[in-house]
């Protein structure tokens, strides 16, 4: 089997030389960010550098990432990839916090990194004014899906020092984005700062990857630098137990075939990089222990109209472009999203592209929910969770495992709602 093989040279700052081979990725490419970004980390103090640099390499696997097609490789998903990147504090990326760095690319991706730094990366300059005198407290990603909204409302009553959201966007889907924001904010009790930029890659090229794996990875980084800059301990990243440990339903999803931004080996992997480069900030996910079900509660408790959960979140893996409708109804994360709200709300008026309940069994678009059917009929268990995707070891899996049957019996329940039994067999 050939894996499709890349070479690239991020630069930053100024002319460097690239080394025979790689092809120039120009930062311009996702660059439109830096103005916003900037101006959301004026402070008085400097900021550190090592966060700077995680940014641009995070960038730069992002941009790797979809510039080199699967469908190059004879498995259509594995890809090499060797990268490098110009940092301003090369000394910091030693041999084993690069070791790190890819292996979170390659638990992100499912392919094979090989990542190494230069020095010449300019440190971001001040602009010379701070933003407003309150301090920010707490940083925060905001997708604009249905749990980051749940956290961010949950957060924004309390009166406490600045919330600073986090948030990339497409750009078919901003305004939804913007909706959600506007619903919150007419709960908020503090002061709520948002940076968001586009995610999409400024290049003329109809050969995109279309995937984005490496994508978490970007916000993440970037949510660090920020919270670096203000000297925030933590960063939160909400997403529930079911899809933050997302175990495969069948054999063929294991690995990155299935989403593992937020999986705990994953966050593990992100919190040691960031001790071995040098910063104290640590990522962690506040709904690791929550349903999807569980999580819509607590958005309504948070004071969100039920009219704002259906309506102008997004949680859907596959959003149609060409319809109205902002989710399709068929793929697994519309199933999770459908079951939380029906066990919150007891019914989901979301605007589903494909009422999946009245697709036949045998048809595309029926895929997802025929593997959840078997997947739910079948026991769960300890193994189950560590299948494909180890766990740190300071975790303990036992409430994981739970997590994971609480969210089993809402979706078996979403099967029974629309008339369909699910036969549960035990080991």
């Amino acid at each position: 089997m050939s894996t499709a093989r890349y070479a690239y040279h991020y630069a930053t700052h100024g002319r460097t030389p690239v080394e025979t081979g790689r092809v120039l990725i120009d930062h311009a490419l996702l660059s439109q960010a830096d103005g916003h970004l900037q101006q959301m980390a004026e402070v008085s103090r400097d900021r550190p550098a090592w966060a700077q640099d995680l940014v641009q390499i995070a960038r730069a696997v992002f941009l790797a990432d979809k510039l080199s097609p699967r469908g190059h490789s004879d498995d259509r998903w594995t890809r090499h990839l060797d990268l490098m990147v110009q940092v301003s504090e090369p000394d910091a990326w030693t041999e084993a916090a690069l070791a790190l760095l890819s292996r979170l690319a390659k638990t992100l991706t499912a392919d094979r990194w090989t990542i190494r730094v230069r020095p010449g990366a300019a440190i971001w300059p001040h602009q010379g004014r701070v933003l407003a005198s309150s301090q920010v407290e707490e940083v925060a990603l905001f997708s604009g899906g249905l749990d980051s909204a749940a956290y961010a409302a949950d957060r924004a009553r309390l009166r406490r020092g600045d919330l600073l959201l986090v948030s990339y966007f497409e750009p078919h889907w901003a305004r939804q984005q913007t909706r959600v924001g506007d619903a919150i904010d007419v709960l908020r009790a503090r002061t709520i700062r948002q940076f968001r930029a586009s995610q999409q890659v400024v290049a003329r090229r109809p050969d995109l990857e279309p995937s984005a794996r490496s994508r978490g990875l970007l916000y993440m980084a970037t949510a660090v630098y920020l919270a670096a800059a203000h000297d925030v301990p933590q960063v939160a990243v909400p997403e529930n137990g079911q899809l933050a440990l997302n175990p495969a339903l069948t054999p063929a999803r294991v690995a990155a075939c299935s989403t593992r931004s937020v999986h705990p080996h994953t966050l593990a992997l992100l919190n040691e990089l960031i001790e071995a480069v040098g910063g104290s900030v640590v990522v962690v996910n506040p709904y690791l222990h929550l349903t999807k079900g569980e999580v819509c509660r607590r958005a309504v408790t948070a004071g969100l109209p039920a009219s704002a959960l259906t309506g102008a979140t997004l949680s859907c893996g596959r959003p149609p472009r060409d319809r109205p409708e902002l989710h399709c109804g068929h793929c697994y994360p519309c199933l999770v999203r459908h079951s939380g709200l029906l066990a919150a709300l007891d019914g989901d008026d979301t605007p589903y592209g494909k009422d999946i309940w009245t697709v036949d069994d045998a048809a595309d678009a029926a895929v997802d929910r025929r593997a959840l059917h078997r997947w739910l009929s079948r026991p769960f268990g300890m193994r189950d969770l560590v299948t494909d995707m180890p766990l740190p070891r300071d975790l303990d899996p036992a409430p994981l495992v739970d997590v994971v049957e609480r969210g089993r019996a809402e979706l078996v329940d979403m099967f029974r709602r629309h008339g369909e039994t699910v036969i549960r067999r035990t080991r």
